[in-house]
């Protein structure tokens, strides 16, 4: 019997359509299937799902790790986080010595912001620190104010007492009139100065003396005399007072800001008028350093 294209075709696809279908798997589930003669099946699906567990740390540092802590003597040291990262260790600082808190933690230690300077007196030492973007930097001095001047005393020292008093060498009648330059360095300051004058026979009248002072400030000249033979017999100018040498007892005449101590003086009449004169210049201002010049002559 010839069997028709087209009915083997329908034949086939009724076959396929009743076929039991294969089993699938499901990502992150099981199934069993049990079929018994009774037509029932048992399926059972299980399932499972992963939570997350989050432990929080309460850790102060990284173990090991390193930070900056603030030294006694008020430098900056290190010290290094404990291996349980809770606390830290001693402050290692320069020189020894160690600075840390009792729980570990660091020494607090200035902070400022971008520009802002600080500055510390203590006791005669200032401390400047400044922190601009992240640098500090820290400069320490010693105060080296003190009271009164330094003087640049052109010399010769000392010159302080009568008994070191500067020779000037000698000044003869006619000769030109010389000077002497110093400097005054305080109200403790004296300067004094000695020269030999000597009268010959070419000499007529006289010694007529000269001294003119010039200075930054008010001080005080002084000229005393000694002869060489007898005692000098001379009146002080207006102005000026009659006073003697204090070491020597030389008479002699004192003015306060004056600016010239001249005085006619003798010997005695039998004497040779040759004499040393003293010159002391003194009471300078306190805390000022004067300088000064003295024009001096015998016999003018």
């Amino acid at each position: 019997m010839r069997i028709s294209p087209f009915v083997l075709l329908s034949a086939l696809t009724a076959a396929a359509c009743n076929a039991d279908p294969l089993p699938s798997v499901t990502d992150g589930a099981s199934e069993t299937g049990t079929e018994t003669g009774t037509g029932t099946d048992t399926d059972t699906d299980t399932s499972t799902t992963a939570t997350p567990t989050t432990t929080q740390s309460d850790d102060l540092c990284v173990p090991g790790s390193s930070a900056g802590c603030t030294c006694p003597n008020g430098n900056m040291g290190s010290q290094e986080c404990n291996a349980d990262g809770k606390s830290y260790g001693m402050c290692e600082c320069e020189g020894g010595g160690s600075n840390s808190n009792s729980d570990g933690t660091l020494e607090p230690t200035s902070t400022s912001t971008d520009g802002v300077t600080t500055t510390t007196t203590t006791e005669g030492t200032t401390t400047e620190e400044t922190t601009t973007e992240g640098t500090s930097s820290t400069e320490t001095g010693e105060d080296t104010t003190t009271e009164g001047v330094t003087c640049d005393d052109p010399g010769p020292e000392p010159n302080n007492s009568e008994a070191n008093a500067i020779d000037l060498g000698e000044q003869g009648c006619g000769a030109m009139a010389e000077t002497v330059e110093g400097v005054l360095d305080g109200e403790d300051d004296i300067d004094w100065f000695s020269y030999h004058g000597v009268w010959n026979g070419l000499c007529i009248v006289g010694p007529n003396t000269r001294h003119t002072l010039t200075a930054s400030d008010d001080v005080r000249l002084c000229v005393f005399a000694d002869c060489d033979q007898g005692s000098a017999d001379f009146n002080c100018p207006n102005g000026t007072t009659e006073t003697d040498s204090p070491s020597g007892g030389h008479p002699g005449c004192c003015g306060e800001g004056v600016m010239n101590l001249n005085f006619n003086f003798g010997c005695g009449l039998l004497n040779p008028n040759n004499a040393r004169l003293f010159i002391r210049v003194d009471q300078a201002p306190a805390d000022a350093c004067v300088e000064y010049s003295v024009d001096y002559d015998y016999d003018t």
